[in-house]
């Protein structure tokens, strides 16, 4: 938890069986939109993955998108048939054999980080266990350098959000009257499995 923000996306924490692991997805050849390590995503319909936005980009919006999961990560074969690992997958790329990786389980749990919605130094998030949140979409979404994403857990919903924060990931030194806290979250709206309503 800190006084700056400084945001990397959804990074995977916690499994019950201990086990985190991702799997092996799809994305289109030429796919506009870079997603980033940390970037949610979901299916669509032609069985390939895209950012979890409406449309599949940075412009697009968030509410009511059902989430695969969060990216981890892409293999390719580039247009000159030069194999890439990427940390990212870099929008508008050319390849084949395009293998994505997906932390999917809706058992997974993610660390996150979220702005103090009170007055920092002062008002603790304690109340945010339980709330939901939908993803706030960065642009240009992250780093070309490290390939992490600069995304964050956007405000508490109404009814129904993306994710549902289930606690805090911190230390001894943080406080959670931070003004950047980060939380522990689980996708809500998740396309393998129901979602629940907030408490």
């Amino acid at each position: 938890m800190s006084s700056t923000s400084a945001p990397f996306g959804f990074r995977a924490s916690f499994h019950n069986s201990g086990q985190i692991r991702p799997k092996a997805y799809v994305i289109a050849s030429t796919y506009a939109a870079s997603i980033f390590s940390g970037d949610p995503v979901k299916l669509v319909d032609a069985g390939t993955i895209q950012l979890g936005t409406s449309d599949g980009t940075r412009t697009g919006t968030v509410d009511g998108v059902s989430l695969l999961g969060i990216f981890a990560g892409v293999e390719y074969i580039d247009a000159t048939g030069k194999p890439s690992i990427s940390p990212f997958w870099p929008g508008g790329t050319t390849g084949t054999n395009i293998t994505a990786y997906v932390y999917d389980d809706p058992e997974t749990l993610f660390d996150v980080q979220y702005a103090n919605p009170g007055t920092p130094g002062t008002d603790s998030v304690q109340s945010a266990v339980g709330e939901e949140c939908d993803w706030t979409v960065a642009s240009p979404g992250g780093s070309t350098a490290t390939g992490l994403s600069n995304t964050v857990l956007g405000v508490i919903q109404a009814t129904s959000g993306q994710f549902q924060i289930t606690g805090f990931q911190g230390n001894i030194t943080d406080s959670l009257t931070d003004a950047y806290v980060v939380v522990t979250v689980r996708i809500n709206e998740h396309h393998y499995k129901a979602a629940v309503n907030s408490v």
